[in-house]
């Protein structure tokens, strides 16, 4: 509801009186600086009803409440709030509508607590509510005043399947069963969420159990976390949190599952236990099973949830090695630090892992994944754990660290991926993401952190350690069939980033910018969250990896893929290609003798000077290399590719065979000769002759794909007339770009 509605801080203009009723702002509160006051004018009931609905969603869960107190002291009154259901913003009759208890005012001008309230489900067809707030008991002229007058969707986890009542019962204790040896009963006494808990007392020593009255549906094979605040009235009681499954028709199968907890007298605890639903399982409750030492021992339950554990899509890890909510058996200490599970905070759930540095050997704090975790190869995952650090110095680090492990677990390769957390105040939460790609050969996977420069002293808490397929990567694969390589980029969007970059490592670990349609890919506005990007320039015969950035401003996450290792051709053969069409390129042999004998010619002029024997040279840098090969093609098609390629006149890139040491050279063509191999037209050798201009590595972006096909052409185009509205020229349907 609005604010002023609520708490009415301003005015009263958010309510409309009801019969026998005069509003006022009274300078009473419960919370703020003011409330609603109802007036009678004769004796009876007071009542006021919010002047604007509001909206609401059918089939949500509600609940409503409202504080009253007496301007002056008085016996017998008590309050009721309730809500009407509409189908429209204004007019019309209501669906149906739900009332709370009535709640009896004290004799006196406190305020009344517990409130009356009420928890209700929108019908089918509801798209907005009225609340009406209602006193009874009052004498002509009494005043009674309400404040923080509340409606909306109930405290609790999303997605619990437990509905709010049975959660919290802050209406009924209905929810709840005394199975045996157990008084089950709502109480005010004791309350974590709202004003009311479930209050076990035992009837004898033994043991005790509750159970969940109404069963809720479950999917078998899904992993659930049964869960509540509990409170011990006596120090050192166990509690035992159990689930029972059953079938479709009700009836129980298999064991419940059980987990113990040890509980402090006076404090609330969140006792938890996580289990995947077994075979068959169609519907489940919970039951709680503590163990009584003597008669009128006290549990106080509140605060319940049964639900899917909250972990992401397509997650590697159970929920308690993410969020620590059972205990820290998920987790080993490695070195420099000891480990256990906290609730003293918490960003997810309740619990976290408490990572205490011990100093030892000088060695950071490193905790580990206690077991592996089944992985695919070839597959990128992404690692996003919360991490919270205690004040320290700037500059400090946390390094996640992939170990990827085979079938019979071994050790394949392990990668590191740094985040530099600036200075920690120890008040808030780092995101510090990363992700790796499986490599071939891979079975399994653990994760391990650690913490440089950690600080003796200042814990460390780690939750919600998410890992999951995708994040930021980069996964080359070899092209033989036109000599080059194909990267798939994904993850492009996580982190929120602004561009992207793709740099080709080669050997000598210089880093050169991968050409694309437009240009070089050196900073590409982020609009999507994959891409493929072809290679046609990398070298042949030898491993190269691609660098993958994604930033904004000085912020960056970076990636490096594996390394790849594109075929070449057999020894005798060169590979020529045109950079800017990669369609264009072919291979030749090159003859006996015809390597070219590079020239670089130097530019000077030898000036002789008048009375000294020797001259004055002016020199500049000499030329780029320049020199002539001689090639061979076979037959028609190998001709015709070569003028293919040669007719555009376009700079090429030679990439020679690795056993001649020949670096790849980009060149300019000179006047080509084609000369027949004998003196027979029939038959389609030739050799070439081919000037050659060693050049820079040209600008601009590359036209096509060497890998497009008719195909490709077909799966695009639904029909002809399709095909040829798109393309102007058949230079277009061959490289792809309409309009060409």
């Amino acid at each position: 509801m609005p604010a002023n509605t609520s708490g009415i801080e301003t005015d009263t203009s958010g309510w409309t009186a009801g019969s026998n009723t005069t509003l006022s702002k009274s300078t009473r509160f419960y919370a703020g600086a003011a409330s609603l006051g109802l007036t009678a004018t004769a004796a009876g009931s007071v009542t006021a009803t919010i002047s604007a609905r509001v909206a609401v969603v059918a089939g949500q869960e509600y609940t409503a409440y409202s504080y009253w107190a007496n301007v002056v002291a008085a016996a017998g009154r008590s309050a009721t709030i309730r809500v009407d259901w509409y189908a429209a913003v204004s007019g019309g009759t209501a669906i149906s509508s739900v009332t709370s208890a009535a709640s009896a005012l004290p004799n006196a001008t406190t305020w009344q607590t517990p409130p009356p309230i009420l928890i209700g489900t929108a019908p089918i067809g509801a798209q907005y509510a009225s609340v009406t707030v209602t006193c009874t008991g009052l004498s002509a002229g009494a005043t009674v005043v309400t404040d923080v007058v509340s409606f909306g969707l109930p405290y609790g986890a999303a997605g619990n399947g437990i509905s709010y009542n049975v959660q919290s019962l802050e209406v009924d204790g209905s929810g709840w069963s005394s199975h045996a040896n157990v008084t089950a009963e709502r109480s005010s006494a004791l309350a974590y969420d709202g004003w009311y808990g479930l209050r076990l007392t035992s009837l004898a020593a033994g043991a005790v159990e509750s159970r969940q009255v109404v069963r809720i549906p479950v999917t078998a094979g899904v992993e659930y976390v049964a869960s509540a605040q509990v409170n011990a009235g006596t120090a050192g009681l166990d509690f035992e949190v159990q689930v029972l499954w059953y079938d479709a028709g009700g009836i129980g199968i298999g064991a419940r599952f059980r987990q113990n907890w040890n509980l402090d007298a006076g404090v609330w605890t969140r006792c938890s236990l996580i289990g995947v639903a077994p075979p068959g399982a169609a519907e489940a409750r919970i039951a709680w099973g503590p163990t009584a030492t003597a008669a009128g021992q006290v549990w106080t339950v509140d605060s319940v949830i049964l639900k899917p554990s909250p972990i992401p899509a397509g997650s590697i890890v159970g929920y308690n090695t993410q969020s620590m909510e059972v205990d820290a058996s998920g987790w080993t200490a490695v070195s420099g630090c000891i480990i256990s599970r906290t609730t003293e905070t918490a960003w997810e759930g309740g619990a976290s892992l408490r990572i205490d540095e011990t100093g030892s050997s000088g060695m950071d704090a490193t905790v580990s994944m206690s077991a592996p975790v089944p992985v695919v190869p070839r597959q990128a995952y992404q690692v996003t754990p919360r991490l919270k650090l205690g004040a320290g110095a700037a500059g400090r680090q946390f390094v996640t660290t992939y170990r990827w492990l085979n079938s019979a677990d071994e050790l394949i390769r392990a990668t590191n991926s740094t985040w530099s957390l600036g200075t920690s105040t120890g008040t808030g939460w780092y995101t510090p993401p990363t992700s790796s790609v499986a490599p071939t050969g891979a079975a399994s996977l653990v994760v391990s952190f650690r913490i440089a420069s950690s600080i003796v002293g200042q814990p460390a808490f780690l939750d919600d350690v998410q890992i999951v397929p995708g994040g930021l990567a980069a996964i080359a694969d070899p092209v033989p069939a036109s000599y080059s390589a194909s990267i798939a980029l994904q993850g492009l969007t996580s982190g929120g980033y602004t561009y992207w970059g793709l740099w080709r490592q080669d050997g000598d670990g210089a880093l050169v910018p991968i050409r694309g349609p437009q240009g070089d890919l050196s900073q590409v506005t982020i609009v999507g969250d994959t891409t493929v990007v072809e290679d046609y320039e990398a070298p042949l015969g030898v491993q190269v990896r691609y660098y993958l950035k994604t930033w904004t401003g000085g912020s960056y996450r970076a990636v490096l893929s594996d390394p790849v290792l594109i075929p070449e051709p057999v020894s005798t053969e060169i590979v020529l290609k045109d950079p800017g069409l990669p369609a264009r390129q072919t291979t030749a042999v090159v003859s006996k003798g015809g390597q070219p004998t590079w020239t670089r010619r130097a530019r000077q002029g030898v000036n002789p000077v008048r009375g000294r024997s020797r001259p004055i040279v002016i020199s500049d840098i000499r030329t780029s290399r320049e020199g002539s090969m001689t090639l061979v093609t076979e037959t028609a098609e190998d001709l015709a590719s070569m003028w293919w390629l040669l007719e555009s006149g376009n700079i090429l890139l030679i990439q020679w065979p690795s056993l001649w040491n020949e670096r790849d050279v980009y060149v300019a063509v000179g006047d080509v000769a084609e000369a027949p191999v004998v003196e027979y037209a029939e038959y389609a050798d030739r050799t070439w002759t081919v000037p050659l201009t060693e050049v820079d590595r040209p600008v601009g972006g590359a036209t096509g794909s060497a890998g497009r096909t008719w195909a490709t052409v077909l799966t695009d185009h639904v029909d002809g007339m399709d095909l040829l509205t798109s393309y102007t020229s058949w230079l277009g349907i061959y490289t792809g770009l309409e309009g060409t």
